[in-house]
């Protein structure tokens, strides 16, 4: 008691307006606040498992396979685009290996190589071939025409 009797001198001395207020409370509290607080918080909680819990079977069975498939559909179709401008033609590869200065090709492959093309192209034959053709149609003998030159 003397305590208080101390405590409350002090502050009187200290902060005289303070001392004057009477101890009141100001609050209240619904009617069986306390009594019903617990059985909330219970539900709440409830909720929340539950929440939780199916959360947690759509995740490993729902959402794994679901992300494994937009994963492999994203890969699929970035790693599958090639555009024109990508594609080389027989032109461009040529010119890029003629360009090689490290590249040793020898000559009969580039012939067989050309000659490939060609057929594939429709070109059945050549030019040297086309002379020699004519040639045996027309029965024209080859030294005969070297001797004129």
């Amino acid at each position: 008691m003397k305590n208080e009797n101390n405590i409350s001198d002090n502050l009187e001395n200290e902060a005289p307006s303070l001392s004057k207020l009477k101890k009141e409370n100001h609050f209240s509290t619904p009617e069986n606040y306390f009594k019903v607080l617990p059985e909330v918080i219970n539900n709440k909680i409830l909720e929340n498992k539950s929440i939780q819990l199916n959360f947690d079977k759509l995740s490993w069975r729902v959402l794994t396979p679901l992300t494994a498939v937009i994963i492999i559909f994203t890969a699929i179709t970035n790693l599958n685009t090639t555009k024109e401008e990508d594609i080389l033609t027989y032109d461009q590869f040529s010119e890029y290996i003629i360009l090689q200065e490290d590249i040793e090709i020898e000559d009969e492959l580039v012939y067989e190589a050309y000659a490939e093309i060609l057929e594939s192209e429709g070109n059945l034959e050549t030019e040297d071939e086309a002379y020699i053709n004519y040639l045996i149609e027309n029965d024209i003998d080859i030294n005969s025409i070297i001797e004129e030159l």
